[in-house]
């Protein structure tokens, strides 16, 4: 059988993934498989294991059982920082701005990935340091103009709603110039106006930038509206995936959004 090519090849492939916390077991035997250029959902209620397996993914909580590998390369275990340098950028469930600090300068420090801090650089900074930082500089404007925060870009993070504070954590994931993209309910908050306005964000993202995109989401009209593939995850197992209007008329998954929740693992 012939060998798949690497553009036939999924980005990012967990297999048989297992994470357990003590007694509780938050995956077992979990399958994925993300093919470039798409927007994947993953979805489940409360306990169902999806921010497990986005931290089992960018190593925070590596997997005790299975394999992941981006890019045909095996990341199981690998460091936080090691896989940000591959090309994942992430956003979290819960706003992981810096109080205090301008909208400009938290997106600013989404460009760490690609600094080279040194003593000797700095020491020569108008040869070395200064032409790197004004790239930086370009690279986190253009996101700015891009996510539509120009109105904002010198006011603290503190002081402006949510709907734009979650644009700012979306625009320093960006400006790492990610190939994979994480995103935990990045519309968590927001009314319907801004949902649709972040929807949009993330389709251009995928269209214009070439990212691919894993969202896990529980608004079911946002992961139907522009998700390509899905999988919903409860209890830590896989339920069921495949194309959105089919995987939402499954009483499978049906069962498992009426049917109560727990606490995220």
């Amino acid at each position: 059988m012939k060998a798949p090519s690497s553009a036939d090849r999924p980005v990012l492939e967990v297999r048989q993934i297992e994470r357990r916390f003590g007694g509780l077991v938050a995956l077992t035997g979990v399958d994925l498989a993300v093919r470039r250029g798409e927007i994947f959902g993953l979805v489940g209620p409360n306990g169902s294991g999806k921010t497990t397996m986005t931290n089992a993914i960018t190593g925070f909580y590596p997997p005790q059982k299975g394999s992941i590998r981006l890019d045909g390369r095996d990341i199981t275990g690998m460091a936080p920082h090691a896989v940000a340098r591959l090309g994942v950028a992430r956003t979290f469930q819960n706003l992981a701005l810096f109080n205090g600090m301008t909208v400009l300068d938290n997106i600013l420090l989404g460009r760490h990935v690609h600094m080279k801090p040194g003593v000797l650089r700095t020491a020569f900074y108008p040869w070395l340091a200064r032409p790197e930082e004004i790239a930086h500089r370009r690279v986190v404007e253009e996101t700015i103009d891009f996510m539509q925060l120009q109105g904002v870009r010198d006011e603290l993070v503190d002081a402006i709603p949510i709907g734009l504070k979650k644009r700012v954590e979306l625009a320093r994931a960006l400006v790492a110039e990610p190939s994979f993209l994480i995103l935990d309910e990045p519309m968590a908050g927001m009314n319907q106006e801004e949902k649709e306005y972040m929807a949009r964000f993330v389709l251009d993202a995928r269209d214009e930038r070439g990212v691919t995109v894993m969202l896990i989401e529980h608004h079911m009209d946002i992961i139907t509206g522009i998700c390509d593939r899905m999988l919903v995850l409860s209890y830590g197992e896989v339920i069921d995936t495949g194309i959105p209007k089919d995987v939402v008329q499954n009483p499978r998954v049906i069962k498992a959004y009426l049917g109560g929740a727990r606490g995220e693992a």
